[in-house]
């Protein structure tokens, strides 16, 4: 499709109009007229592979629309507009914070939690078999795409507290039993394992950002990551969200043991921590 007059001014000197992996497709337009010329368009071409879309299927999520109430049509039937929908496993929000992912997430790792109570009950299976497959089956599902949250302290207590508490149910801990959190950890998992959810975040994201680095700059993860603030972008008035280079700036700031670290634009040139690059 053109993208000359419509999409979002995303990239520098270039505008994004849509996203597609496999069945998904992301249309990203900056007012409603254009909006519904990509619809429109959209629509049109696909019938030309025999295909068409389900508008009760399509979702509209607005951003900083000057119009909070516009009419899109697919095929001639409105589009209903929500304040989240879901993309590739994903909760967006209209307010881009990840409080409503979080709330998805932990509604989902507690039914797979849930689901293996079975197995946390039985006596003849050691702590550590427990601990293996928590991680792999609770875990994971709390976690998911972890690695690109721009999320505030609160958020990450709240998942530590879920998973706190699923720990001591499988070791059999209470509350009144005074033991600590790291403890339990220890317990479960081990001494390899026995990360926090905070630091297990930041090795994800630290994992992200090396990936990242290592595809080709041309590419759009990449692009939009280290993409300055677009023309005529205004920054809104009180306190700013936290984004995900923010977070990784404060995030880095643990790592003082190894001066400052070696990424574009966020300090001097330190040659003792060029290892960031090849994460």
């Amino acid at each position: 499709m053109d993208a000359s007059n419509s999409g979002v001014d995303l990239l520098p000197e270039e505008r994004l109009l849509d996203l597609e992996y496999a069945d998904y497709i992301v249309l990203l337009c900056d007012n409603a007229q254009a909006m519904q010329f990509a619809l429109n368009q959209l629509a049109i071409n696909v019938r030309g592979y025999g295909m068409c879309f389900a508008p009760s299927k399509c979702k509209v999520l607005l951003q900083d629309w000057q119009d909070s109430n516009p009419v899109l049509t697919l095929d001639g039937e409105q589009i209903e507009v929500v304040e989240k929908f879901v993309y590739l496993g994903s909760c967006i929000s209209a307010g881009g914070g990840v409080s409503d992912e979080i709330n998805a997430r932990i509604v989902k790792a507690r039914a797979a939690y849930a689901n293996l109570g079975h197995l946390w009950r039985l006596r003849d299976v050691s702590l550590a078999v427990k601990g293996r497959i928590y991680n792999a089956s609770v875990r994971a599902v709390l976690l998911y795409v972890c690695e690109t949250w721009s999320f505030r302290v609160e958020d990450v207590r709240r998942l530590s507290v879920f998973d706190h508490r699923c720990l001591r149910r499988i070791a059999d801990i209470q509350w009144q039993h005074h033991v600590s959190n790291a403890e339990v950890r220890h317990r479960v998992f081990g001494h390899r394992d026995d990360n926090s959810i905070g630091v297990t975040i930041l090795k994800h994201r630290l994992r992200w950002l090396g990936h990242v680095f290592r595809i080709s700059s041309q590419r759009i993860p990449r692009r939009a990551l280290f993409a300055d603030s677009g023309t005529g972008w205004k920054k809104r008035r009180g306190g700013q969200c936290m984004t995900w280079c923010r977070g990784m700036k404060e995030s880095r700031k643990g790592l003082a043991s190894v001066s400052p670290s070696r990424l574009p634009g966020w300090g001097p040139r330190d040659g003792a921590t060029q290892w960031l690059e090849t994460l």
